[in-house]
């Protein structure tokens, strides 16, 4: 296969940083938002909160995740990086892919049970085991993966190598 050009290379980089901040933002004001609940008077705030909240999850973090995937493929595929030569590489594929997996299957749908719980009950969703089960375990979650995203940064940067143990 071709590999990119020095400035393909140099788009391609800039788009695969910018999604990756974008994901990491959108991790970090999710979380955030969620702390604007303990001032909440209605139930229309509640439903328009986690509303706000599946928005940002939909329109900002998944693209900017399948972007990040997309540009990291072709970044392998077109440099003389490839998919596993180094170990640091190997990590950023796993993390990226797990947690495009676990949003899809968990995250996503809880901040969905949240909106739909609330536009059912309002203010008493707050109180509602299936709600409060939701929404800690996507806080929880999205603490997590967003912490995750952040040390795949910096491995990203300073690319850890393995190295031999000299002998003495």
């Amino acid at each position: 296969m071709a590999e990119l050009t020095v400035k393909q290379r140099k788009w391609l980089k800039s788009i695969h940083v910018i999604a990756a901040g974008v994901w990491i933002t959108t991790g970090i004001v999710m979380f955030i938002i969620h702390f604007l609940g303990n001032d909440l008077s209605t139930g229309t705030e509640l439903h328009l909160l986690n509303k706000i909240i599946y928005f940002i999850d939909m329109k900002l973090l998944v693209p900017s995740a399948v972007i990040c995937l997309l540009t990291g493929w072709i970044y392998s595929q077109f440099t003389k990086w490839g998919y596993f030569k180094h170990g640091w590489l190997i990590f950023k594929w796993i993390i990226t892919v797990l947690i495009i997996v676990l949003g899809t299957i968990f995250s996503g749908p809880w901040i969905e049970e949240t909106v739909n719980i609330s536009g059912e009950m309002g203010l008493k969703a707050i109180q509602n085991s299936d709600y409060i089960w939701y929404n800690t375990n996507h806080l929880i979650l999205g603490v997590c993966m967003t912490t995750t995203l952040i040390l795949t940064v910096f491995i990203s940067i300073f690319k850890p190598k393995k190295t031999k143990k000299q002998n003495s």
